[in-house]
């Protein structure tokens, strides 16, 4: 409907203005996902956007990190307002089930991580589920195991793809338990790929290397690790490269433990280069390590860039949280999120040179999983073939 003016007694409507295609494409892309969403069932010509792979990638480009939780019986997202303000908030959001949540006993079992853009999310001992998700498109696709062993569970490291390929297949790192005879460790351990497009399992004959906690980057998945054996005892980046099926050492860390509780954790920074978090025992200060560059298939020296120091001694000592911990570096600020699991109490942190602000999340129990996830419109149904998909 156009604007209305009134001039003496005589009332003048102004015509619909109506903006050039590429004007309200530049201004969709700038808006933040929740509201995007909602803007699907305005009009065709802005619900075929979603479709539009220039247009998903132009705002995924501009959206920024968030916290993602689940919790027993709901979904949040909690996005930073302000980042660059001298004090940020917190933005919690409920967001609409994809599915039925599991009961409350396997919220211990429950991992989540990330891979390119889709969140990939495991529950162990709840139909043995493993899927990938976009919770902001409310779908879901899950991995449908054939059986391998008889009495066994597969338990989920990773996920990654062949980067050798011009598109992307889809594989999982993960390994076995199954039952054999009535020893004292009755369980035995199968590292194994599982092939997302055949269906099919292979068995990797190697250590249980496959069980450390880890990040997915250009289709691999990276930890860190340590020489224990070795003179030295250095700490390292082991990484599973999908494309040949083997582990191999990636790059030694930038600094090392002088204490025995010193913490590292590993993230990814800015989408395609690595972060690594170290906290002190002793004074609870934190470094921030990056990258100098973007971490590339083919390999190269390793140049690490110290990016802040942070000494606060307001934060937890790291090594005592037995939850998952997840941060995100945005500037010269790190957001970072603890607790949830065992505690039944999750806080996010915003820590920088001048600020350390402590948010706690949630009611007085507030038992969830989280990981950070940039929210995307980015298809599932683009990425996975043979895969049983449900839209919420």
């Amino acid at each position: 409907m156009g604007q209305c003016l009134c001039l003496e007694d005589r009332v003048i409507e102004q015509p619909p203005v109506n903006l050039p295609w590429e004007l309200e494409e530049e201004i969709l892309t700038r808006l933040p996902p929740h509201s995007l969403v909602r803007f699907k069932t305005v009009c065709k010509r802005w619900n075929s956007l979603f479709n539009d792979k220039s247009f998903l990638n132009n705002h995924f480009s501009r959206s920024r990190p968030q916290f993602f939780f689940q919790t027993n019986s709901k979904i949040y997202s909690a996005d930073i307002i302000d980042h660059n303000i001298i004090d940020p908030t917190i933005e919690l959001r409920e967001l609409p089930a994809s599915f039925d949540i599991p009961y409350e006993d396997t919220m211990n079992f429950t991992t989540f991580t990330t891979c390119d853009e889709p969140l990939f999310c495991t529950y162990q001992f709840w139909k043995n589920g493993t899927a990938l998700w976009n919770p902001w498109l409310r779908k879901v696709q899950w991995i449908e195991y054939e059986p391998y062993y008889k009495d066994t569970m597969f338990c989920i490291s990773g996920l990654g793809y062949d980067n050798s390929r011009p598109q992307k297949v889809y594989k999982v790192l993960g390994y076995f338990f199954w039952r054999q005879g009535q020893k004292d460790y009755p369980y035995q351990l199968r590292v194994a790929i599982y092939q997302c497009t055949s269906h099919t399992f292979t068995i990797i004959e190697t250590p249980d290397e496959a069980k450390r906690p880890n990040v997915s980057l250009n289709g691999n998945l990276y930890w860190i690790t340590s020489n224990v054996e070795g003179p030295s005892g250095e700490y390292f980046i082991r990484s599973f490269d999908f494309s040949t099926e083997s582990f191999k050492p990636f790059c030694l860390l930038p600094c090392q433990k002088n204490h025995l509780f010193d913490m590292f954790i590993l993230a990814v920074y800015e989408r395609d280069r690595f972060s690594l978090l170290k906290q002190c025992h002793e004074r609870r200060k934190i470094d921030i390590w990056v990258t100098k560059k973007s971490i590339d298939i083919e390999e190269e020296e390793v140049v690490w860039l110290n990016l802040m120091t942070l000494p606060t001694n307001n934060l937890p000592a790291l090594c005592w949280i037995f939850d998952p911990i997840s941060y995100f570096i945005y500037g010269k600020t790190l957001f970072m999120c603890c607790g949830g699991h065992r505690t039944e109490v999750a806080f996010i942190y915003v820590v920088r040179e001048d600020l350390c602000k402590q948010i706690r999340i949630g009611s007085r129990f507030f038992q969830c999983c989280h990981c950070v996830y940039t929210p995307n419109f980015i298809s599932l149904n683009s990425m996975m073939e043979n895969w049983r998909c449900w839209i919420g």
